[in-house]
């Protein structure tokens, strides 16, 4: 079953790149229109964390914001993608543990936040496979003259 499969093994950074992609545009959708327009859609986020008694809840809500608008847009590159899911990774533990474990909430709401906690925590251990700026930039290095 093994030697099925083990074709696959050269496609791995195909999977990694649609992982990127997709998570990326998903951070970048849910965080878009506070990130560009916050004074009017930002007061709402502010109002939901100071709610679930988050302290410094605007600091929170720009925080939030910011890094996971950032963070898609970095992951879509695959731009400093391993310190991008750091913040990530922190961004989504914080969701997943004040907003839904906090509240009780069900799998369903709990679904996203870790589904992006899983995402972030694969790619810091894997990385952002061959076809990422940093890959580009890795290889570039490399090929540069000593003189």
């Amino acid at each position: 079953m093994t030697s099925l499969f083990s074709s696959l093994y050269r496609f791995r950074d195909i999977g990694v790149l649609l992982i990127r992609l997709a998570f990326g545009f998903q951070l970048i959708k849910v965080s878009y229109l506070n990130a560009v327009f916050p004074a009017e859609n930002l007061p709402q986020f502010v109002a939901y964390l100071n709610a679930l008694g988050f302290p410094f809840p605007t600091v929170g809500a720009y925080l939030a914001t910011y890094t996971e608008f950032l963070g898609g847009i970095l992951l879509l590159l695959g731009l400093w993608t391993r310190w991008a899911t750091i913040f990530l990774i922190i961004n989504f533990s914080v969701a997943f543990g004040m907003a839904h474990l906090a509240l009780n909430d069900d799998y369903q709401n709990t679904f996203p936040s870790i589904n992006l906690l899983a995402v972030s925590i694969f790619l810091f251990l894997n990385g952002p496979g061959r076809f990422s700026v940093d890959t580009l930039k890795q290889s570039s290095e490399v090929e540069k003259p000593l003189f």
